[in-house]
């Protein structure tokens, strides 16, 4: 009898020696507001690839671009909370949860993408932003993406300083966007990204600020037809997992999703490159208003708010990402 009960335990046995944790699967949600075409999702969308094929079909990313999972707050508080798993997003959507991460909005940081990318990608960042960020419920894995802002108006076109009083521009709501915008003369108005659009089109603001590709392929080229190259702010796309989250993860696929968001940035990194490279020759084909400011005086008032971004930030903060910039 002991025979034929060892006979007939030995495949559900051996099943289950064949079964452990570290064999588990997992469906990871992201998030984003950006619209399926931009840079980022492209990128997204390879991330997925790569993390699937690199974990033996354990780890799946199902991404969600245009706001599908909620506007920017409510998807930056469920990732928080650990309701949605992650999001691709800019550092200063996070800055009212993450307060450090206002440093990187600094007007007139870094001068190119390389010099951004020296410091996303340094100690530094790390023990000053990621630690922080972890603390208050957010993994960042990687930055992906470096673009540099421009204005955009419905009807004033923008050669001046002067140029931007009184006009309401749709700004993330980041106190370092608030408080270069109204240091320049303007009323800045935080809206969610994805009313954007809407309000231009109606005129609630009077203009906004993005890249110019994100210009384009938002459409909001179509409701505001001047667009002000100003390079006012440095914005930093950035792929964040929820930490309760991150912390459930086995360490082999924590090591697949690194892998995964490093083949991805050079995704958009290479997708960026293309479009931008065309981006003002379509956007002036277009028969939009591109203006050339001095950018003199825009630089002269940005850097003037670091002193009240100081004392909100901590100088020695201010002090070493700066300085990680030169």
């Amino acid at each position: 009898m002991r025979n034929l009960w060892m006979a007939l335990l030995a495949p559900i046995m051996a099943g289950f020696v064949g079964t452990s944790w570290a064999q588990e699967t997992y469906t990871l949600k992201i998030a984003c507001v950006l619209d399926p075409q931009h840079p980022i999702l492209i990128g997204a969308r390879h991330m997925a690839e790569v993390a699937e094929k690199e974990s033996g079909g354990r780890l799946k990313i199902n991404v969600y671009p245009s706001s599908q999972l909620g506007g920017q707050r409510e998807v930056v508080q469920n990732v928080q909370a650990g309701v949605v798993d992650g999001v691709i997003d800019a550092t200063a959507t996070l800055t009212n949860f993450v307060p450090q991460l206002g440093v990187v909005d600094l007007p007139y940081l870094a001068k190119d993408a390389a010099t951004a990318f020296r410091l996303f990608d340094s100690p530094v960042f790390e023990q000053e932003l990621g630690r922080s960020a972890a603390a208050a419920g957010f993994h960042i894995v990687q930055v992906w993406e470096v673009t540099f802002r421009n204005v955009y108006t419905r009807s004033r076109p923008i050669n001046a300083v002067a140029d931007l009083k009184g006009q309401k521009i749709r700004v993330i709501p980041s106190p370092s966007y608030i408080a270069l915008f109204r240091a320049l003369g303007a009323a800045p108005t935080p809206m969610a990204f994805g009313e954007v659009y809407t309000a231009l089109q109606q005129g609630v603001i009077d203009g906004a600020e993005n890249d110019a590709v994100t210009y384009q392929t938002t459409k909001h080229m179509e409701v505001a037809r001047n667009l002000a190259l100003t390079s006012h702010m440095m914005l930093a796309n950035t792929l964040y997992i929820s930490e309760r989250i991150w912390q459930r993860l086995p360490d082999d696929l924590k090591a697949v999703i690194g892998k995964a968001s490093l083949e991805a940035r050079k995704t958009v990194t290479a997708e960026r490159a293309t479009r931008d490279a065309k981006a003002l020759g379509d956007i002036r084909s277009a028969g939009i208003n591109v203006t050339q400011p001095d950018l003199a005086p825009f630089r002269e008032i940005g850097q003037q708010t670091y002193k009240e971004l100081s004392e909100r930030l901590g100088p020695e903060l201010v002090g070493r990402i700066v300085e990680a910039t030169k």
